[in-house]
């Protein structure tokens, strides 16, 4: 034991001797800005001799917080410059000696240059669009619009994403798809979307993802694919960075919202929290109704409704990282939003016989209340090999989705006619929608590399999902006279209560590999489902379990390191949500009601795809042709009873659609000149849909485009503008006119780019839509009524004003487990705006 002591006594002086020895002089400091005092990143430091001031003996640059450290090989007197671009250089005399081996300069603060640069050449910029085997990537850093959009204003550019005129999202002509955030399915989207996206400033998402081809990995989410939202998850080796911003507009709507990154040590945190208070436009409806029914005692009605809605909300997300070790990480992450919108109704109805002679009218005062939400848990482990790139993950989550709403309307029923008697009839109701979803996710990810260029991944996943939904409904009224043609449907107070519970299990397998210039990417999916539907009364109870397997297969060739194209085929699954299956009846309107299908299977589609892509620095490139077929897909359609005295118009969900879909989808933008980028974005689809239940079917073109650019002037100035359409839209029972719209904004940047103030205008040119639809009837399904709807849109210019302002700094990437859970096997009820007529 004294033996190893006195070789280590000896040793350790020897280890620092040695250790000096090599550091033989040194000069530290730290750049800081001279006004903000905030340190400066990455500064360059050129050392010289102080006698021969024209040749460089040292130059380095300092660290993330400014802080250099520079060595010299000999003693004597010498200069040190400090630059930065934009800055003043700052210069620092000191003399290092045998008794003065270390200098410290301290803080040295950096000022404004006085002198402006004549020019800037970049060398190099990231593509705007990068395409690869099963997605399409927009980098949103890159488009300069941001600052002043919103995300649903950035999605109308993303290729193969349609944004309509009241801002329906589709993915490759379908809305069936999943949206995706930071990697995660979220039930943050679930309750409009479009809502949440246009309250999210595009300068908190990194970039968007569009996965076309979804492998085996992923749940069976629709025709569409997934629509990947990545926000801002860079943050400071060791430090912090955050970002404010605050947003007006003329329409009435403002809102905030924070960005935070930190970093300390083997803890990484990225998270946002945002308050939007949205106002939408006001609409007015008109409605012309004619009904063919033999003997019908009004067949025909016109209807004028304005909705007023205001919706305040609030989201946030976030990761919290541990990295144990190099071969242990994880990942607790959260999604959380909560939303309560508001709408009122004021309708006027008038009803006439065949001849179009005035019998009755009645008026409607509504007001509809929604409180929706989500809160998504998860936490992952993911565990790495000795070999490069395998990997196994373990991963649970939790999510609870509220979807409660609540209406107060009062009708008033009144004749001034002469041609029947004089009455009058008060009616009001009520009634509370508890809606809610519970799901346990449990899933294990395995990842193993065969050989350079192929990789094995498999894995299981087991859902636990409970659905609940309780009814209260009240109805009163108060007749006048005892004679009156008009006579809704009236019921007593009841509650009603429905559960729907999912289990569902799945294993998959897929592999990749790549040999010479082509590449492949394959698997199969199997899933086994048990479903249980309990009602009030036992005897509509039911329960079914099915199975079904998914393949997926994908071919790339690369004709070049900028060219290739691909061919792919998938099959998806879209089971139907709580909105789908809920049979509530909303009767606000009693004569137009809606309600779900409890007895709803899943649709299946088959997707074909071919693809060409083509990136260059100067511009990019890609095309894609899409057939899709739906044999049972799951449609929305209205009907009427003729044994009913009263025309009462129903609209249910049923899986009768038979539909098939040809897309092709162009992209392109340009970015040759430095100052000027150019884009266009456009589809054009054939629809084919039918319903031999209905014995109804309709075809026809549709499609979308959008073009603009953006400029960027002198004094970090930008502006850009753009604009597009959609072609006429086609549906299983009608079809809906074009919309068209256009867009401006200018933005400055300000305190070496920290502060940025923009402004920007979103101009419709077109302030009407206009949707025709053919209703059915219930016991022949002959043609049973036309309609005609005129959807008029309030103030059709809107100006935005945005203010934002970061301070921190950001170099690192919080880390986060390559596989995670994504449940997006469920199609999602789109609300309609809440702007819609009730006729």
């Amino acid at each position: 034991m004294r033996k190893w002591l006195l070789a280590a006594m000896m040793i350790v002086p020897l280890l620092m001797s040695a250790q000096n020895a090599g550091i033989k002089y040194q000069v530290k400091g730290q750049a800081i800005d001279s006004v903000t005092q905030e340190t400066m990143p990455y500064v360059t430091c050129s050392v010289v001799l102080a006698n021969k001031p024209q040749q460089v003996v040292a130059r380095f640059a300092s660290d993330v917080d400014g802080k250099f450290s520079g060595e010299l090989k000999a003693p004597g007197t010498y200069i040190v410059a400090v630059s930065f671009v934009g800055k003043q250089s700052v210069k620092r005399r000191f003399t290092v000696g045998p008794n003065n081996r270390l200098v410290q300069l301290g803080k040295i603060g950096l000022a404004d240059s006085k002198q402006s640069l004549k020019e800037v050449n970049v060398v190099a910029t990231r593509p705007l669009i990068k395409a690869e085997a099963d997605k399409i990537t927009y980098d949103t850093e890159q488009d300069p619009e941001t600052k002043t959009s919103t995300v649903l204003d950035v999605l109308r550019k993303v290729p193969m994403v349609t944004v309509d005129g009241q801002d329906n999202i589709q993915l490759k002509g379908a809305s069936n798809f999943k949206f995706f955030l930071n990697g995660k399915p979220t039930n943050m989207f679930n309750n409009n979307p479009s809502m949440i996206l246009k309250s999210m400033p595009a300068n908190m998402v990194k970039n968007i993802e569009v996965i076309t081809q979804p492998g085996a990995k992923y749940d069976a989410e629709g025709v569409g694919g997934i629509i990947n939202i990545v926000t801002m998850q860079k943050t400071a080796a060791k430090g912090y960075s955050a970002t404010i911003n605050t947003q007006v507009s003329t329409r009435g709507s403002y809102g905030g919202g924070l960005n935070l990154m930190v970093q300390s040590g083997k803890f990484s945190f990225s998270g946002n929290y945002n308050y939007n208070y949205n106002k939408q436009f006001p609409l007015t409806t008109i409605s012309d109704r004619q009904t063919y029914f033999k003997n019908a005692p009004y067949p025909n009605a016109h209807q004028d409704a304005t909705v007023k809605t205001t919706a305040p909300m609030q989201f946030g997300s976030g990761q919290l990282s541990y990295e144990m070790d190099t071969l242990n990480l994880f990942t607790l992450s959260y999604n959380r939003r909560y939303g309560r919108p508001k709408s009122k109704t004021s309708a006027s109805t008038d009803n006439y016989d065949s001849n179009m002679n005035p019998l009755f009218s009645y008026t409607q005062e509504s007001t509809q209340k929604q409180t929706w939400g989500s809160t998504d848990l998860s936490l992952d482990y993911q565990h790495s090999f000795k070999r490069k790139g395998e990997l196994i993950t373990l991963s649970y989550k939790w999510s609870n989705t509220p979807n409660n709403s609540n209406y107060e309307a009062s009708n008033i029923i009144s004749s001034l006619y002469h041609s029947v008697p004089q009455y009058g009839l008060f009616q009001s109701s009520t009634s509370k929608n508890d809606a809610k979803s519970n799901e346990h996710t449990f899933q294990v990810d395995y990842s193993r590399p065969l050989a350079k260029g192929h990789t094995l991944e498999m894995g299981t996943k087991y859902i636990l999902r409970l659905n609940d939904s309780e009814v209260d409904e009240k109805y009163s009224y108060f007749n006048t006279l005892q004679s009156y043609p008009y006579m809704p449907y009236i019921a007593a107070d009841s509650i009603s209560r429905f559960k729907n519970d999912q289990d569902i299990l799945g294993i998959y397998a897929s592999y990749a590999g790549n040999v010479g210039k082509w590449g492949f990417k394959g698997g199969v999916r199997y899933e086994y489902t048990w479903l249980k539907a309990e009602f009030d009364k036992a005897i509509e109870n039911f329960s079914t379990d099915y199975g079904v397997v998914v393949p997926s297969a994908i071919i790339t060739y690369k004709i070049s390191d900028m060219q290739n194209v691909k061919f792919g085929y998938n099959m998806r699954i879209q089971r139907p949500s709580i909105g789908y299956l809920n049979p509530y009846v909303d009767r606000k309107d009693p004569n137009y009601i809606s309600y779900g299908n409890p007895s709803l299977d899943p649709e299946k589609s088959h997707n074909i795809t071919a693809g060409y892509s083509n990136f260059t620095p100067k511009y990019n490139m890609s095309a894609e042709l899409t057939y899709t077929f739906v044999n049972n897909a799951i449609e929305q359609y209205t009907f009427m009873k003729s044994n009913e005295s009263a025309q009462v118009q129903e609209t249910t969900y049923g899986n009768i659609g038979h539909n098939k879909q040809v897309n092709l989808n162009l992209f392109g933008n340009y970015r040759g000149i430095r100052w000027l980028t150019l884009f266009v974005n456009g589809s054009v689809s054939y629809v084919n849909m039918k319903s031999g239940v209905l014995n109804i079917s309709n075809d026809g073109y549709t499609g979308r485009i959008y073009g603009g650019g953006t400029v960027i002037l002198p004094k970090d100035m930008r502006m850009s503008v753009g604009g597009g359409g959609m072609l006429p839209q086609i549906n299983l029972q009608g079809s809906q006119s074009a919309f068209y719209y256009s867009f401006f904004s200018i933005s400055k940047d300000l305190l070496q780019k920290r502060f940025n103030i923009s402004m920007s205008a979103v101009w419709l040119p077109k302030t009407h839509i206009t949707m025709d639809t053919e209703g059915i009837n219930s016991s022949d399904h002959t043609k049973s009524f036309d309609q005609h709807t005129d959807i008029r849109i309030g103030q059709p210019l809107e100006f935005r004003f945005n203010v934002s302002y970061r301070i921190g700094s950001m170099n690192a990437q919080v880390k986060k487990t390559r596989a995670t859970i994504s449940n997006d096997d469920q199609k999602a009820k789109e609300n309609s705006s809440a702007g819609q007529s009730p006729m």
